[in-house]
């Protein structure tokens, strides 16, 4: 096994006196692409704001390359770890530069100066990206894939080992959901670990390394996409009768709905 990036010892949350986890372990590899799947509702945003940090758990343990969440200040957490919402209130008049630059400033110290390794790190995200030539463009401006190419830029500038994401995908016209899933798989060639809510199962299966199917708080699997996605999963995670076949350009398995289970 490689080395663990994330380990999660008995995690349990509360919210509002409902139980969301109980007594969740897992681990994630290092330099691995994790989807979690799941149906509205089931707890996957709660998880990754829980790694990020954001949500407190109420009992048991995180650890970020062997060291507690517990024991990590908010800014050493933003160091290590970048989260992406799904959704994000920046509206304002900021250009897409200055989103960008964002991502630096857990790297910053109070009133610091600009250093030379902010400029290139904000250079190579907007390259990697691709949206260099909209750098002076205002963010109100952009299309919402455009947009969703901002975040991920400013992700990525944040210059951190783990990066947990929130349905990167939603709401994007193929172009840009082929553009994103290239650009994560990037990011995991160059050793960073990806966890990612991912609402598209067949797209979510085909770029992972491993794949999560989480109901009601509670792991269905946690495996290979291969060994993951059967119509005994399908079932237990989202109520549906399902057809499991193979995509033939890819030779990866695919799922197509065919009824809901009562």
């Amino acid at each position: 096994m490689n080395e663990a990036a994330l380990e999660i010892q008995s995690l349990t949350f509360h919210r509002n006196a409902r139980t969301i986890f109980n007594n969740l372990s897992f681990t994630v590899e290092k330099g691995k692409f994790i989807a979690l799947i799941g149906p509205n509702g089931t707890g996957k945003s709660t998880l990754l704001k829980c790694l990020a940090g954001i949500n407190r758990i109420d009992s048991g343990d995180i650890k970020i390359f062997n060291r507690s969440l517990r024991q990590l200040k908010p800014l050493e957490i933003a160091k290590r770890i970048t989260y992406m919402p799904q959704t994000t209130t920046l509206e304002t008049n900021f250009t897409v530069q200055q989103v960008v630059e964002m991502g630096r400033y857990p790297h910053k110290k109070r009133f610091s100066r600009w250093m030379k390794a902010d400029q290139l790190a904000v250079k190579k995200a907007l390259e990697q990206v691709g949206i260099s030539h909209l750098k002076h463009r205002f963010v109100p401006s952009l299309s919402g894939g455009e947009r969703q190419l901002v975040y991920l830029a400013k992700a990525i500038a944040q210059e951190t080992d783990i990066l947990l994401l929130d349905e990167p995908t939603s709401d994007l016209d193929i172009y840009y959901q082929v553009i994103v899933t290239d650009i994560l798989h990037s990011l995991v060639q160059e050793g960073k670990t990806v966890i990612a809510a991912i609402h598209d199962i067949n797209l979510a299966t085909r770029i992972c390394d491993q794949c999560i199917f989480l109901k009601n708080g509670k792991f269905v699997a946690y495996n290979a996409p291969s060994d993951a996605l059967n119509t005994e999963n399908i079932a237990k995670t989202f109520q549906v009768k399902s057809i499991i076949y193979q995509e033939p350009l890819t030779k990866k398995k695919q799922m197509m709905p065919v009824d809901v289970l009562t």
